[in-house]
């Protein structure tokens, strides 16, 4: 019977017909002049925020920045903007080209999808992250954390581990896969894509990109050489209800279209999470109050269900652990724009922004805003327990709207589910009193190994 599934088939959008060069009829709005073959990069680099919110700070809502050869880039900036390209009441800006520096790397997936073709995939994709799925995923993914952790005893690499436990979770509860020895090369394919999606484009063998697309290329050839076993089975991964998942109509993905979503998922399961999970980490290391507050919110969960893993049932009992993971992604969003390009001409704060044109939304711009979230510079959980909630489009580390993170409720329930039985059984410190420098593109992580020491709490 699914064999006889028909094929969901492409649906023409409006973005189709944008030229694959955006435009370049920005010189009408303020900016910083930017260096001929470097534009801004000097500033924004490491860490964009603090160079964008002084440019907000001179030139208001809406300004260009450059990159490369100084092709500039229209930063919206505010919870207005968030809430105009967000949710999108005009249809008016594209994903799809916006990531399109991604293309080459993970495809179509349902991120570089737009309108009614984006609607149409996450459709079906929406029912694999339903309460029933994500607590079956829960269950299989409680065994795997707990081995993980049984050897973090010692001084270790904090961002090493938590990516390889995020891949080997991905993996297994993404994929199906079991644990062995070509999960490790798996783990390094995804890694080399990953960070080298910013580098320059080139056929030369063994340049970054080269090397890039080659692993891009063995991760495809794994998934697809499992596809056709996944479309006759009845697995209940990720991947396998991905595999045979229908609309309403009866209709089901292409082979093309379940791999590039998987990849897709498994990027944003591998890389986005350990960076959240590894700051948070280095964070806790820096307080053992906040480690004790938060280890006796587990310690109580434990006295009261017996258990040493979390549980689904108690994913909504430690208000603590979630206002920290809450307050590490304002501080740490793992992704520092959220880019798109208009289709048609608009307006915004005064200015008239053309069509085709590249405009990058800052997370941190509002997450570091005074006016939404007193004291910015301060970690402090606290306020996302005892302050007003903060506008919603001010917070925005999943997105909004349509295209909001479809794994973001797996992704909280992962690193709840890892902080829970972390806590539990260790006490961390810092190995080192140097500060670890931060990475923040093109995903928020240490500049160099981050040395951790795990003991007996």
């Amino acid at each position: 019977m699914r064999n006889s599934a028909k094929t969901l088939l492409p649906v023409a959008v409006a973005s189709d017909a944008l030229s694959a060069k955006p435009s370049t009829d920005l010189d009408h709005l303020p900016g910083p002049r930017g260096n001929r073959l470097t534009g801004n990069l000097a500033d924004l680099l490491p860490n964009p925020g603090p160079f964008i919110l002084a440019m907000r700070r001179g030139y208001g809502d809406c300004f260009t920045v450059g990159v490369l050869r100084n092709r500039r880039q229209v930063i919206l900036t505010g919870p207005q903007a968030n809430r105009l390209v967000l949710i999108d009441e005009d249809a008016n800006f594209s994903s799809r080209w916006g990531w399109d520096v991604i293309h080459d790397y993970i495809g179509r997936m349902v991120l570089v999808r737009d309108f009614e073709d984006h609607r149409q995939h996450r459709r079906i994709m929406t029912g694999l992250f339903k309460s029933e799925a994500l607590k079956g995923y829960l269950a299989h993914m409680e065994p795997i954390i707990e081995t993980s952790l049984d050897d973090w005893h010692g001084e270790i690499d904090i961002y090493a581990r938590q990516k390889q436990l995020a891949l080997d979770i991905a993996l297994r509860v993404f994929c199906g896969f079991e644990q062995d020895a070509g999960n490790e090369s798996l783990n390094d394919d995804l890694s080399l894509v990953l960070d080298n999606v910013l580098a320059r484009r080139s056929v030369l063998p063994w340049s970054r990109s080269w090397r890039a697309r080659r692993a891009r290329d063995r991760v495809r050839r794994v998934l697809r050489a499992e596809l056709a076993g996944r479309r006759v089975g009845d697995g209940t991964d990720l991947f396998s209800r991905l595999a045979t998942e229908t609309d309403d109509q009866g209709r089901r993905l292409a082979d093309a279209d379940v791999v590039d979503h998987m990849i897709g998922m498994l990027f944003a399961a591998h890389d986005t999470t350990a960076s959240s999970l590894t700051m948070i980490c280095l964070k806790l290391a820096e307080s053992v109050e906040w480690q004790g507050r938060l280890r006796a919110e587990c310690r109580e969960i434990r006295d009261q269900t017996g258990r040493d893993t979390l549980g689904y049932e108690s994913l909504d009992r430690v208000p603590l652990l979630d206002a920290f993971f809450r307050e590490a992604l304002r501080y740490y969003s793992p992704l520092q724009f959220i880019p798109r390009r208009s289709i048609r001409a608009f307006e915004f704060n005064g200015y008239r922004i053309p069509a085709n044109a590249p405009i990058l939304l800052v997370p941190q711009a509002t997450h570091f805003d005074a006016a939404h979230f007193p004291e910015p510079e301060r970690f402090d959980p606290m306020r996302f327990i005892t302050d007003a909630r903060p506008d919603p489009f001010a917070f925005i580390p999943f997105g909004r709207g349509s295209h909001m993170c479809l794994g973001m409720h797996f992704a909280a329930m992962e690193v709840k589910a890892v902080l829970y039985s972390l806590l539990l059984r260790y006490a961390m410190k810092p190995a080192s009193s140097k500060p670890v420098p931060v990475a923040y593109l093109p995903v928020v992580r240490p500049a160099r190994p981050a040395r951790l020491r795990f003991e007996a709490p």
